[in-house]
């Protein structure tokens, strides 16, 4: 992995594609581009709304994705918020609540659900390890592959692992779930339960009382989970 690097140019051969970078060269057999996505704010013309994007050509909004103007929200790409389909949802439930006068909670961002359809599959929520500590969190960590799943094992996808991030108590014991990753088969859908923990608030005590389907993917979360009260089931 070279990252920080610049590069220059390419040249394809029989031997594969040559990457000309700032420090010299590299051979691989394929080359995947991706450049990122940017708003398109200025296809709108926000200034027959009186309306101007920020430097990165995002629309600021309050916590509400209410913009300075009475009565214009925006949502999804054109905000500064996780590019997620599942997000704009939320916003956009969020929008029509309040402008039918219910009462809205904003969406907690830091605490949404990530899915990364690649193989393996990737999905999280919540803290990473580095953002816990930063947070002042003393935490517990706790993580258990695939490769001992019976359904894994069953489908021949053992490749990955459940990692869930629990603050530290005073006792030294495991606390409210933090952070739920997973790295495997399927794993967008077994996010689910890892979402609503922390999203409750849970905590390992409370999660691990609960009796998970065999033979499931999913249990690896349970398992992940037990094994932070120091029971753990596969050791």
């Amino acid at each position: 992995m070279l990252a920080g690097t610049k590069v220059l140019g390419h040249s394809k051969d029989s031997e594969g594609i040559e990457i000309k970078i700032d420090t010299g060269s590299v051979t691989v057999e394929k080359v995947v581009i991706s450049v990122g996505r940017r708003p398109f704010a200025d296809l709108l013309e926000l200034s027959n709304a009186d309306l101007v994007t920020d430097e990165s050509g995002y629309v600021p909004v309050d916590d509400f994705c209410r913009t300075r103007q009475k009565g214009i929200y925006a949502v999804g790409d054109l905000i500064d918020s996780p590019q997620l389909a599942h997000v704009a949802f939320a916003e956009a439930i969020m929008v029509v609540k309040d402008i039918c006068g219910e009462i809205v909670s904003p969406v907690d961002y830091g605490k949404v659900p990530w899915a990364i359809y690649c193989h393996p599959e990737v999905a999280f929520a919540g803290l990473s390890e580095e953002e816990a500590l930063a947070h002042g969190y003393e935490i517990l960590v706790s993580k258990h592959r695939f490769s001992g799943n019976g359904r894994a094992m069953i489908v021949g996808e053992t490749e990955g692992l459940v990692k869930v991030i629990a603050e530290k108590t005073d006792q030294g014991t495991a606390g409210q779930i933090l952070g739920v990753h997973m790295v495997g088969p399927w794993v967008t859908e077994q996010l689910g339960q890892g979402y609503l923990a922390i999203n409750w608030e849970a905590t390992v005590e409370e999660v691990a009382e609960f009796i998970q389907p065999h033979p499931t993917m999913s249990e690896l979360f349970g398992e992940t989970v037990l094994a932070l009260t120091g029971r753990s089931l596969h050791g």
